[in-house]
């Protein structure tokens, strides 16, 4: 490899290398170097892409330029060292803030403005330099495992993903973190006893400790105002009991289900196919779930103050009161 090409390796995580390793010089498949790394073949397929895209795109700029940044370039100097940790070091957003030795920078509003206005700079230039440096930024961003731009600089990602961040926050909220006493009051406000054959729909409560089988099907009243507030709790409303009777099994099996990737792979699909069977499908899935907004759906946010136990005796005379002055 000549230098140019040597700098470019050099900004390659290990997989990356390891992956264009295996493909160049070992000649492996896409599924044999998958096994070799411990990777699911589409999580394998996207670092190859990645590496592949990283070296070419870094060693055509390590032609032309001997840095990132010209010695005499527009952008400040925390920039520079900001993207100089997240291109060359690849290092985390955290890690690159750090780095810069600014603190300051590490205030997500603080350090988004400093991209912008230096962004900015970059692209109001006339040096041929910064605009090949203003593209390998921008490219970067787009192919990288994380973005490293503020939300209106990003350009498409690279990758057509299907996340399952928010849904595995979601799930493990549902089995871990929703008080007893909201169930309780769920199956009394909510509970349609009507027979067997009249309309209803189903929710599925989640809960190891309260439900035999981890979870438990409450037939509700098939109205929109009750769908309206289940959606308001982040639940799934199903129109049928099987629907939701899949949904409860999937839920309180997750960890089981996802503990290797090969089951991840099956379970996903499954869950996302359970989902969007619900009434309320798209007003509860196309909230983005974290753990704050589940709080306050929940009330869990609130600290209930303990009432001290009221006293039963007669409130008693002071001492004082006994004694007559002399």
């Amino acid at each position: 490899m000549n230098e140019a090409q040597q700098k470019a390796w050099s900004c390659l995580i290990d997989k990356e290398q390891q992956s264009l390793f295996l493909q160049l010089s070992e000649s492996k498949s896409s599924w044999e170097a998958g096994e070799i790394l411990k990777l699911s073949h589409y999580k394998y397929l996207e670092i190859r892409e990645r590496s592949e895209k990283f070296f070419r795109l870094f060693s055509d700029f390590f032609e032309k330029h001997t840095s990132i940044f010209r010695p005499d370039c527009p952008c400040e100097r925390n920039f520079q060292d900001y993207m100089e940790g997240c291109l060359e070091k690849r290092l985390k957003r955290k890690e690159a803030s750090l780095f810069t030795g600014d603190s300051a920078q590490l205030l997500p509003k603080v350090n988004s403005k400093n991209i912008e206005r230096n962004m900015k700079r970059l692209k109001g230039s006339e040096d041929e330099w910064d605009i090949d440096t203003l593209r390998l930024i921008l490219e970067f961003d787009r192919w990288n495992n994380f973005r490293i731009l503020p939300r209106m600089l990003q350009q498409p990602s690279a990758f057509k993903r299907r996340s399952n961040k928010k849904d595995k926050i979601y799930i493990k909220y549902l089995l871990n973190r929703v008080p007893d006493w909201m169930h309780t009051k769920l199956k009394e406000r909510f509970r349609y006893k009507v027979k067997p054959g009249k309309k209803k729909y189903w929710v599925a409560l989640i809960s190891e400790d309260l439900y035999t089988d981890g979870y438990l099907l409450l037939p509700v009243r098939p109205l929109d105002e009750v769908v309206d507030e289940f959606s308001r709790f982040y639940m799934y409303v199903f129109k049928t009991k099987d629907d939701a009777d899949t949904f409860g099994f999937m839920v309180s099996k997750f960890m089981i289900k996802t503990e290797s990737v090969k089951l991840g792979q099956k379970f996903w699909p499954e869950y996302r196919c359970c989902v969007e069977k619900a009434v309320n499908y798209n007003q509860v899935n196309n909230i983005e779930f974290n753990i704050k907004k589940l709080d306050m759906a929940y009330n869990t946010h609130i600290k209930r103050k303990h009432k001290k136990p009221k006293s039963t005796a007669a409130n008693r005379a002071k001492t004082s009161d006994f004694y007559k002055n002399k």
